[in-house]
C-alpha cells in the first residue's frame, strides 16, 4: 500500500509538473519555428546566387528596373535578323537577367529560337579563341533541333543533320585521329637485283583538341564548320523560325583582346548567316583604343548602377519590396542604409540585405537594425578590400579625394569590371560605398 501511494503521489506530481511547463515550453518552441520559417523565406527571396531564371519565373523581379531594356533588346533581335547587340555594364548591375527577359520575351512570340548561352559555364574564359563561341552555339542549336524535330523529318534530313552535328561535336571537343605512316625508306639497303622490301607501316594516334578545352588549339576552318551551322540554321528557317542566340558570360573577360578574336571570326560568321547575337561584353572594350565598337555592332546598350542619391532609390527599395526585403527591414532608415550601401549595384542590395538578415537571426533579433546592416556592409567591403595592390589603393585614394580616374588604364579596367569602382555614367565614377567606408576607416582616403 505505501509502494503504491508512493507511486500514485508521484505521478500526480509529474502530471503537475508536466502542466506547468509544458504550455510555456510548447510556446518558446513553436515561436522559434515560425522565427525560423519567416527567416528562411526572407532569405530564399533574397538570395543573390540563385538563378536570375527562378527569380524570373517566381516573380522576384521587376522588369522595367532598367526601362524595359530587355524589349529593346528582344524587338531589333526580332525585326532585324543577323543584327548583333551588346550589353554592357558592370557586375551584379543585372545583365543576365535583362538577357533571360529577352529571351523569354522572344520565345513567346513563337515565331524565333532564342538559345541562351552562358559561355563562362561552356569553357575557360581564360583560354577563349576564336571558334569557341561556334562551337557551343553548334552544339546548342544541334541539341535544340532534334529536340523539336524528331518526328518530323524530310527524306535524307536525318541523317546528313546527324553528320553535321557529329562534325560539330568534334570541332568543340576535338577527335583522335589515326594514320599511317612507313619508318623504313625502300631504296636505303637495297640489293642489286632484288625487289626494294616493302615497307613497314606503323599506326600513329594523334589527339586534336577542340575549341571548348583550356589547351592550345589547332587552327580550324572556321568557314568549314559555319558551314554545317548553316544547315541548322536553314532547317530552322524553313520551319519558319529565326534564331537569335544570346551570349552571356564574355563581361567577365577583364582585358578585350579575347574579346575581339572571337568578334572578328564568330560574330562575323554568326551575321552571315542571318543569326541575330545578344552578348554581354566587357566594360573594357568601351576605353580600349584602336577600335571602336560601334562599327561592329548594331546597337550598344550600357547598364548603368542605380544611383541610391537620386530618383532611383525608389526603385532599389522597390527591389526590397519585391524579394520580401521590407518583411524584416520595418523601418526606412535600415532599408535606406542598405540602398545607399549598396552603391545602387542590384546584387550587392541583395547581398547586404540577406547578410543583415542573417546577423540578425543569429543574435536572437526578430527584426533587422542598422547595427546588423552596418555588420554587413563591414563584410561587403572587406571582400573588396581584399587583393588591391598598392596601385589599386592609391587610385580607388585619388577618385576619392579628388574624384580623378581613368578607365581606359588597366588598373582602373579591373576595378571597374571587380566592382570597386561604379560607373553612374561617362563622367561619374564612384569607388563602391561599402569599400569607401573601410578605406576612410584605414585613413587610406586622406
Amino acid at each position: 500500500m505505501f509502494r503504491g501511494a508512493r507511486n500514485a503521489t508521484n505521478a500526480r506530481f509529474t502530471y503537475i509538473l508536466v502542466l506547468r511547463v509544458m504550455p510555456s515550453t510548447i510556446s518558446r518552441s513553436h515561436e522559434s519555428v515560425q522565427r525560423r520559417e519567416k527567416f528562411r523565406d526572407y532569405m530564399r527571396k533574397l538570395n543573390p546566387t540563385a538563378p536570375a531564371r527562378t527569380a524570373i519565373d517566381t516573380g522576384l523581379v521587376i522588369e522595367d528596373i532598367h526601362a524595359s531594356l530587355f524589349r529593346t533588346l528582344a524587338a531589333r533581335a526580332d525585326l532585324d535578323p543577323g543584327s548583333q547587340q551588346l550589353l554592357v555594364g558592370g557586375t551584379g548591375s543585372g545583365k543576365t537577367t535583362e538577357l533571360l527577359m529577352a529571351e523569354k520575351w522572344l520565345r513567346e512570340q513563337g515565331q524565333t529560337l532564342p538559345l541562351y548561352i552562358d559561355v563562362s559555364g561552356e569553357t575557360d574564359l581564360s583560354a577563349l579563341n576564336s571558334g569557341a563561341l561556334l562551337a557551343t552555339f553548334g552544339l546548342h542549336l544541334s541539341r535544340a533541333f532534334f529536340d523539336r524535330f524528331a518526328d518530323s523529318f524530310a527524306e535524307g534530313e536525318e541523317t546528313s543533320m546527324k553528320t553535321a552535328q557529329c562534325k560539330l561535336h568534334e570541332f568543340a571537343f576535338g577527335k583522335t585521329e589515326v594514320y599511317k605512316h612507313s619508318n623504313l625508306d625502300p631504296f636505303v639497303g637495297q640489293v642489286p637485283g632484288r625487289l626494294p622490301p616493302f615497307p613497314a607501316l606503323h599506326s600513329f594516334v594523334r589527339q586534336v583538341p577542340g575549341k571548348l578545352t583550356p589547351f592550345p588549339v589547332l587552327p580550324r576552318d572556321i568557314q568549314e564548320i559555319a558551314g554545317m551551322l548553316k544547315k541548322f540554321v536553314g532547317a530552322f528557317q524553313a520551319r519558319s523560325l529565326d534564331v537569335v542566340v544570346i551570349f552571356d558570360g564574355l563581361d567577365r573577360l577583364i582585358f578585350p583582346e579575347k574579346f575581339w578574336a572571337v568578334v572578328d571570326q564568330d560574330f562575323r560568321a554568326l551575321r552571315r548567316m542571318s543569326v541575330a547575337v545578344l552578348a554581354a561584353a566587357p566594360l573594357s572594350i568601351l576605353y580600349g583604343e584602336g577600335r571602336s565598337v560601334s562599327e561592329h555592332f548594331d546597337r550598344i546598350h550600357q547598364v548603368h548602377a542605380l544611383n541610391s542619391e537620386s530618383t532611383s532609390s525608389s526603385s532599389l527599395k522597390a527591389v526590397l519590396a519585391r524579394r520580401g526585403g521590407t518583411e524584416l527591414l520595418l523601418r526606412d532608415e535600415e532599408a535606406e542604409l542598405v540602398c545607399s550601401s549598396s552603391g545602387g549595384v542590384l546584387r550587392d542590395l541583395i547581398t547586404l540585405a540577406r547578410d543583415a538578415g542573417e546577423t540578425a537571426y543569429i543574435e536572437g533579433s526578430p527584426w533587422i537594425y542598422a547595427e546588423h546592416v552596418s555588420s554587413a556592409v563591414a563584410q561587403l567591403g572587406n571582400s573588396y578590400l581584399r587583393g588591391l595592390s598598392p596601385a589599386h589603393l592609391e587610385i580607388l585614394r585619388r577618385l576619392a579625394k579628388e574624384r580623378v580616374f581613368n578607365p581606359a588604364s588597366s588598373d582602373g579596367v579591373e576595378l571597374l569590371v571587380t566592382g570597386r569602382v561604379i560607373e553612374y555614367s561617362a563622367t561619374d565614377f564612384r569607388v563602391h560605398p561599402a569599400l569607401s567606408v573601410l578605406l576612410a576607416e584605414s585613413g587610406l582616403h586622406g
